[in-house]
């Protein structure tokens, strides 16, 4: 019984405490938190009380003397790329810029602490941050916009008191990256792309997250669908459907059709945006979607053989949203048929089914 309790005031004797060091409220970090530190890592829950995909987060600047020795701050190398963007100036802290993700909670790290309650350095411990996004559903249409044909503007009303002090940053479509934005010079802009005003923090701004001034949505007049790769031989303005000409080896291998927005000559704009595509038919009431054939397609889609289709954009302006649509007909060209000899034998033009004088002034 005797060598039972030893062995057990030894094995506790080796188990880990939980680390408690001096300094302000019982610690001496470069940020002060009330959680308990027990363990490889230690976190703190943010919150983001407004609607917003992008917000800045406050970390140490392992490269700044912050006056203590009872620590030892070690950014990781995402956190890196940020020392100057808030300020070209050396910082105490690090202002993060953190995009919202699909999911509804972000953790995100700062680098790793090692702290020194004695004369010995303990592990190293993560740092990390638990951010609760809010959801709160909004109305999109009613958030500031801008004509992306214009500037967008310097100082928003809602910011006031940073005048000379704004830092404006978006979200690259291309990289899903944050990126800072010069408002007099937007590069590569996009449909919908939101830019997110912050009033830049002091020194010692003792905030764990800065959220948003003002933003704005950006939009430009509405695109017309176009398929590069075919020219469009139509005369009117708006044909109901446009007819392209196939060839025989579509049925068998397919045929990949390319198509953009484009407003004006501008198809950069538009670039890889969301459309809708469905199959119809024709029917004695007129063109009809398919059951179940609509799929969401960005720059091209597929036809095999004869294919009607239709393409459908939401376009969102400053009042809200318009369809921009069109229907083609991917169809054999008329050298494809031949006659057989007794065609007009026994014809009667009154025989002709009244669907296939719809098609005929459908397709132009």
């Amino acid at each position: 019984m005797f060598v039972k309790f030893y062995l057990l005031g030894a094995a506790l004797a080796l188990m880990p405490q939980p680390i408690q060091p001096q300094g302000s409220n019982g610690r001496n970090l470069p940020l002060h938190f009330s959680e308990n530190i027990d363990g490889p890592k230690f976190s703190t829950d943010l919150e983001v009380e407004k609607s917003s995909d992008i917000i800045l987060v406050k970390c140490s600047n392992d490269a700044y003397p912050h006056g203590s020795t009872g620590y030892k701050f070690t950014i990781n190398n995402y956190v890196a790329k940020y020392k100057n963007f808030v300020s070209s100036k050396p910082s105490k802290y690090i202002w993060v810029p953190l995009l919202k993700k699909s999911s509804n909670l972000t953790r995100f790290s700062c680098g790793k602490i090692t702290i020194k309650p004695g004369d010995v350095f303990s592990p190293m411990i993560g740092w990390t941050y638990n951010v609760k996004w809010n959801n709160t559903e909004e109305d999109i249409i009613k958030m500031n916009s801008n004509n992306m044909d214009y500037p967008l503007p310097e100082t928003p009303d809602e910011c006031h008191n940073g005048t000379g002090k704004l830092l404006v940053v978006s979200k690259d479509k291309e990289n899903d990256t944050v990126v800072v934005i010069d408002p007099l010079d937007v590069k590569n802009p996009y449909p919908n792309q939101i830019f997110y005003y912050f009033i830049k923090p002091e020194q010692n701004d003792d905030r764990k997250i800065i959220e948003h001034c003002a933003r704005y949505r950006g939009y430009k007049n509405r695109p017309k669908l176009i398929l590069p790769d075919h020219n469009d031989k139509s005369t009117a303005k708006e044909v109901k459907v446009k007819k392209i000409h196939t060839q025989d080896s579509y049925f068998e291998k397919g045929k990949k059709i390319k198509v953009s927005l484009k407003l004006n000559n501008d198809i950069q704009f538009y670039r890889d945006e969301e459309i809708s595509l469905s199959r119809m038919r024709y029917t004695e009431k007129g063109l009809i979607d398919i059951e179940n054939s609509t799929e969401k397609i960005k720059s091209s889609f597929v036809i095999k053989g004869f294919d009607l289709v239709k393409l459908v954009y939401n376009h969102l302006d400053a009042t809200g949203y318009k369809e921009v649509s069109q229907v083609y007909y991917f169809g054999p060209g008329l050298k494809n048929f031949t006659q057989p000899r007794d065609y007009n034998k026994g014809y009667d033009p009154s025989e002709i089914p009244n669907i296939m004088k719809k098609k005929e002034a459908l397709i132009l």
